[in-house]
């Protein structure tokens, strides 16, 4: 057999390219696919993608609890935290949302772009939905990533 370990040989497996990503997150060995396979993006990867690019600019939430796991898929880190900071601090529907980090950005992105009109994708940038928890309107500009809190050693 030809296969990375010796041991167990080749094997295949049919799997949806939407849980491709999610296999890879799990597996510790390399996965290989066909040659010349392309894997096309739904809507819903590209907004994904798109989503933690703007975030990104929102800087850093400095969490010190570090290691809980987001209660939506309850295997990857909690690691965004929704706090106002848009541009409409006075006005527009965004709320301060005091709950901890408790949803990783996969999750979040899943439940933001479920309450976007699905007819109108060019719109969901600019979209607005409530916390997950606490009902908390938020925006885009509201979301943070997560890191650990810097020691003073």
């Amino acid at each position: 057999s030809s296969g990375i370990n010796a041991e167990y040989g080749d094997f295949s497996i049919r799997l949806n390219s939407l849980d491709f990503d999610d296999l890879k997150a799990k597996i510790s060995a390399p996965l290989l696919n066909v040659r010349n396979v392309v894997f096309h993006q739904t809507l819903s990867d590209k907004f994904e993608m798109a989503f933690r690019e703007e975030i990104t600019q929102n800087g850093m939430y400095q969490n010190p609890r570090m290691g809980d796991e987001c209660i939506g898929c309850l295997y990857a880190p909690a690691d965004v935290k929704l706090s106002k900071m848009c541009e409409e601090m006075a006005t527009g529907n965004c709320r301060n949302c005091l709950c901890r980090p408790m949803w990783c950005v996969k999750c979040l992105v899943k439940w933001f772009v479920n309450r976007q009109e699905q007819s109108r994708p060019e719109t969901w940038l600019a979209g607005t939905a409530p916390c997950p928890t606490c009902r908390s309107v938020f925006c885009i500009r509201d979301v943070q990533m997560t890191a650990s809190p810097i020691s003073a050693d």
